[in-house]
């Protein structure tokens, strides 16, 4: 009887203490969420998709399209690199609207900005996104082009400067990555702003892409800090 009492007593405290380690357990798991939906950390969490190069003048401007830039804020700052004097040609991903080329719509945005110059050029490729910009980096250096300014949100300019990094292999062109504040997206409360939430979770869903791309092929794609 008391060989059997120890034992159970042994048991008995196996018990609490495994009761215990699962408490522990989940008070971890609720402080790391509550940390994780702190203001600061939703915050921090932006400003790590961040990214920016120092720019200096260029042979051209390039914009990406931007579904969400209805305003077209980023061809708007396009603009203003080329008064700066920063740029020749501005280069717009093409893609058409209701019929009508993006090229076409921004070279009139160019003439209402009295830009009177044929500045405005289209540049195009297949496929999905990543394909895509990789085409249209392939053809930049097919140009012959030596140095471009590429705008792109600021919540993109991490996934971008990755795709566009000139410093992997014999780069024949130097990308520099300018992140543009753009009104639809609230950064420093994006988790509250319905539009701002989805851009932010699709951008980090596309750079999740890209590296996870990157392990299938065998390419190996660093995570900048």
């Amino acid at each position: 009887m008391a060989g059997t009492y120890a034992k159970g007593g042994i048991m008995g405290n196996q018990g609490k203490s495994g009761c215990g380690c699962l408490v522990f357990i989940l008070v971890i798991c609720m402080v790391l969420v509550g940390v994780l939906i702190h203001p600061f950390s939703l915050r921090l969490m932006a400003k790590q998709m961040r990214y920016e190069d120092k720019i200096v003048p260029s042979d051209s401007v390039f914009v990406p399209r931007f579904v969400e830039d209805r305003n077209g804020e980023l061809y708007t700052e396009a603009f203003r690199e080329y008064w700066a004097g920063n740029c020749k040609a501005i280069y717009v991903e093409e893609d058409r609207i209701f019929g009508i080329g993006i090229a076409d719509l921004v070279a009139k945005m160019a003439q209402t900005k009295g830009i009177k110059e044929n500045i405005v050029k289209p540049v195009s490729a297949e496929g999905e996104e990543d394909a895509r910009l990789t085409t249209i980096k392939e053809k930049f250096q097919a140009m012959g082009v030596k140095k471009v300014i590429i705008l792109v949100p600021e919540y993109a300019s991490r996934r971008f400067h990755d795709i566009f990094d000139s410093s992997r292999g014999q780069a024949k062109t130097l990308f520099m990555i300018k992140p543009v504040e753009v009104s639809y997206f609230k950064k420093d409360r994006w988790w509250k702003d319905g539009t701002s939430r989805i851009v932010f979770v699709k951008e980090v869903y596309e750079l999740g892409s890209y590296y996870f791309s990157g392990f299938k092929t065998g390419q190996k794609r660093k995570i900048d800090q």
